[in-house]
């Protein structure tokens, strides 16, 4: 079955130059070398907080442009900045990213609850099945949701960034294959996520807020 965001056209973000959208935000448009590099986490939080602001009224205040051209949202990944910043080890855990989230939500007079589906080493008996990741990524979409997604270490899916964050948008799901679209540095990516759940080392996560 295919699950999907219902106005995924909220990721289409403009350049103002050259008229061409972006799918969702790119984080080689901060100002910085250090937040080029390390930025993809807010990155994420903006495309998050932009949709759910632009489909709520009463969360209309998580994004205050009037646009959603390039310069707006890049002015907004900026502010997002401030508040779901990396670290040295960039935003390697789940909690840092629903942290600054909630602290931003907070900051506009809004409470956000945080869902996690957190990702534990592949070598460790206490790793969920593939079928409860499926019903976690089904949940969020069905609620109209974008997830952010964590992966520490791609494993055996070749078209994925290790130790990077991107926003999912739809999913086709069939029994414990999963086959996750997503807004990875302004590109849509397909990837098999079940294949990326059963191979990988590391841990990482899913998140979705409400």
């Amino acid at each position: 079955m295919n699950f999907a965001l219902a106005r995924p056209e909220l990721f289409d973000i403009t350049d103002e130059s050259s008229m061409k959208p972006s799918f969702g935000g790119n984080q080689a448009w901060y100002s910085t070398e250090w937040r080029k590099r390390a930025g993809c986490g807010p990155t994420s939080a903006a495309n998050i907080l932009a949709y759910l602001a632009l489909t709520r009224p009463e969360l209309r205040a998580l994004y205050g442009y009037k646009t959603l051209n390039r310069t707006d949202f890049t002015l907004y990944m900026e502010e997002l900045y401030g508040f779901v910043t990396p670290g040295n080890m960039g935003l390697n855990r789940t909690e840092m990213f629903t942290d600054g989230v909630i602290s931003f939500a907070r900051s506009q007079g809004i409470v956000l609850t945080p869902h996690v589906f957190g990702v534990v080493s592949n070598m460790l008996r206490s790793r969920a099945p593939v079928a409860a990741l499926a019903e976690f990524v089904k949940a969020g979409l069905e609620a109209d949701c974008p997830l952010g997604f964590l992966n520490l270490t791609k494993g055996r899916v070749k078209n994925l960034q290790s130790w990077h964050w991107i926003t999912i948008t739809a999913a086709q799901i069939e029994g414990n294959t999963i086959i996750a679209d997503a807004s990875d540095e302004g590109m849509h990516r397909r990837f098999d996520l079940s294949m990326w759940y059963l191979s990988t080392r590391l841990p990482g996560g899913l998140v979705y807020l409400r």
